[in-house]
């Protein structure tokens, strides 16, 4: 079969299975359905080969340390720090500055943990439950496009087979285009004070709480030290300063190792290899050559499409992305064509009610989505108006 309409096929395996069973399970199903139509009962000994390769071991050891941290530093009470400190110092801004800081830790459903750290702030300065999700959610998820602990940045460097200053020097436009939306959004629905409180005590506070994250950032971007050595080196200093016990680890790793997790990692770098090894990438772009349709415009609306149908971040990195990379470039990546992909993923996802995030901040603020989409759709709207003007010039 042409290895275009196997690719097809699977993609829209993928998106009927998703309604069905679990993300991970889907993506494999609809990578051997690739590999099956295109090479056929070669493609278990590619799978083998997707499975055993050492890179993709790494980014699944990389991923679970991630989450690791995240969970270790919520177990022994570090973001309780974080919220008193920055309340502190900030006032009502820290109903935004909060979610934007635990931000940085990659938590599966994760805005619910913001939501509860700043659920006395909201009640406080008396902000309504639509205005909570909207801004609990949105500010939680302004750095998945450019933070590498996430591992929809881990897999996208890995598919354009670009390091992660590369990628983040694509996709930083993303963050500000999104911190700047969704100020605008928020200050323009309801008024808030900036009180800026700043105390030496509550500054070394905020540090000693949040050191593990600061200590990856200096490693691995300034100093571009391996993520996965820096991953090790913080937890290892987390623990040993904390005392951890057999039991702490017995406990944090039971929120950590999520095998659904894990197998959606291998399962995202088996359909990588598959579609690699088939061109079918390479023989869909030729065919919108042939039929004269504008790259740019196909590369926007399936990375959308694909964010939008899933609500996972991981999914338009692992779908979209690697039938993108002639658009995108490997390698030497084309900056603002990678950012057009990652963005339209970005806010197809964010845009998406099967978002848990989404579904998670509401049902915990007890809002009513439509009234969220309020705000969360003038937003994206001129979110995705800012980037395509960027893109533009």
């Amino acid at each position: 079969m042409d290895a275009s309409i196997a690719l097809f096929v699977s993609i829209l395996a993928i998106l009927i299975l998703i309604r069905f069973i679990n993300i991970s399970v889907s993506i494999f199903i609809g990578s051997f359905i690739l590999g099956y139509l295109a090479i056929g009962t070669d493609v278990f000994y590619q799978i083998f080969l997707a499975v055993s390769d050492l890179s993709t071991l790494k980014i699944v050891a990389i991923v679970v340390l991630a989450f690791t941290l995240g969970y270790s530093m919520e177990y022994f009470g570090l973001l309780e720090s974080l919220t008193k400190s920055v309340s502190s110092m900030t006032g009502m801004l820290s109903i935004i500055l909060i979610p934007l800081i635990v931000g940085l830790l990659p938590m599966p459903g994760g805005a619910l943990l913001s939501a509860v750290m700043i659920a006395n702030l909201l009640k406080e300065y008396s902000v309504n439950a639509e205005n909570a999700t909207y801004i609990n959610y949105w500010f939680r998820h302004l750095w998945v496009t450019v933070w590498p602990l996430y591992p929809n940045f881990v897999v996208g460097a890995a598919v354009v087979d670009a390091d992660y200053i590369e990628v983040f020097l694509s996709t930083y436009p993303i963050a500000i285009f999104s911190l700047l939306s969704g100020l605008f959004i928020t200050l323009y629905t309801r008024r808030m004070r900036f009180e800026f409180k700043l105390s030496h005590r509550d500054l070394i506070t905020t540090i000693y709480a949040f050191y593990p994250v600061i200590i990856v950032a200096f490693l691995a971007l300034v100093f571009r030290i391996d993520l996965l050595l820096t991953l090790v080196l913080s937890l290892t200093i987390l623990y040993i300063h904390k005392r951890a016990k057999y039991s702490d680890f017995k406990n944090i790793l039971k929120k950590t190792i999520d095998f659904k997790i894990i197998l959606l990692v291998f399962s995202v770098m088996i359909y990588k290899e598959l579609i690699e090894y088939t061109n079918s990438a390479g023989i869909f772009f030729n065919h919108l050559n042939e039929w004269n349709f504008p790259p740019v415009i196909a590369s926007f609306v399936l990375s959308f499409i694909i964010g939008f149908s899933t609500g996972v971040e991981i999914s338009y990195t692992s779908i979209a992305l690697p039938l993108l990379t002639q658009f995108t470039g490997v390698g030497d990546v084309v900056h603002k064509n990678l950012m057009l992909v990652f963005g339209a993923g970005y806010i197809g996802v964010m845009m998406s009610p099967l978002h848990l995030c989404l579904v998670f901040s509401a049902e915990y603020y007890k809002a009513k989505l439509i009234d969220v989409y309020k705000l969360l759709i003038p937003t994206s709207l001129m979110f995705t108006a800012i980037m395509i003007a960027y893109y533009l010039i």
